[in-house]
């Protein structure tokens, strides 16, 4: 059986992790996987979204240390420092997609799971989503990226709270914090990320992967370096097919249709 399938519908690439026995836990199998298939998708442009999810009643449970594909020395230093390299790998190919990554959380998303989650441009969760920052129930500190996510969405105080207690948090309470974006009742949650990838999809892709860049080098930006870079950039947005397509669609009084380009 596929770890992870792939389907394409239109311009939108649906990604689904594939191991409902154990809510999608990873195997170095998939990790590595997934680092290629999002370097790949970075050169394909006929995708202009991707939709994350989970097979089953989980999203991810984060690593499966005794799952099949594993490398022999993942519980020891030097497997476990090269897996969570290879997490970065992951991480990275979704923040530089310059294309938007729309996660649809179905079921319990924790450790690396959890993280992998959070990288996403944009959460719908169903109502039976929860997260848990897992890592400290196992002597372990937060990996994949969580670090660096979590107190960006919800503030330092409440990151520092849920990394050192490990609490779960459900989906509503995941809504106020800011952790997603969309709380939906279960049965909506596919068509109600797919509307929100198509939607995005339609859109100026090139724009919407340079606004994903600026927005997420902003913590780490002086207003000065924002308002350069924003010029920079503009100055390459400005020359694509679609702007052209805004302008005229805008003097003709209708709808644009973007191409991507």
């Amino acid at each position: 059986m596929d770890q992870i399938l792939y389907r394409r519908e239109g311009a939108v690439e649906v990604i689904t992790l594939n191991r409902p026995e154990t809510k999608n836990a990873f195997t170095f199998a998939m990790i590595r996987e997934l680092g290629d298939h999002f370097q790949q998708l970075s050169l394909d442009d006929e995708v202009r979204a991707v939709v994350i999810t989970g097979n089953g009643s989980g999203f991810c449970t984060g690593a499966d240390l005794t799952g099949p594909d594993n490398r022999p020395d993942i519980t020891l230093p030097v497997g476990m420092r090269l897996t969570t390299q290879w997490y970065g790998r992951v991480v990275g190919g979704i923040i530089n997609l310059e294309k938007p990554v729309i996660g649809a959380i179905n079921g319990v998303a924790a450790g690396a799971g959890c993280n992998f989650a959070l990288a996403c441009d944009i959460l719908v969760a169903s109502e039976n989503a929860r997260f848990i920052q897992v890592f400290v129930r196992r002597g372990l500190i937060a990996d994949m990226g969580g670090t660096f996510f979590l107190p960006r969405l919800i503030g330092l105080a409440r990151a520092k709270e849920l990394m050192f207690t490990a609490d779960e948090v459900d989906a509503r309470r995941a809504l106020e914090l800011g952790l997603v974006n969309r709380v939906v009742p279960h049965e909506e949650l596919m068509p109600a990320a797919m509307e929100m990838a198509q939607r995005l999809a339609s859109g100026p892709t090139r724009a919407i992967g340079m606004i994903k860049s600026m927005l997420n080098r902003s913590f780490e930006s002086s207003l000065e370096e924002a308002l350069e870079r924003e010029a920079a950039l503009q100055g390459i947005a400005v020359s694509t097919n679609d702007v052209r397509e805004g302008i005229v669609s805008f003097l003709e009084k209708r709808p644009p249709s973007f191409t991507g380009s």
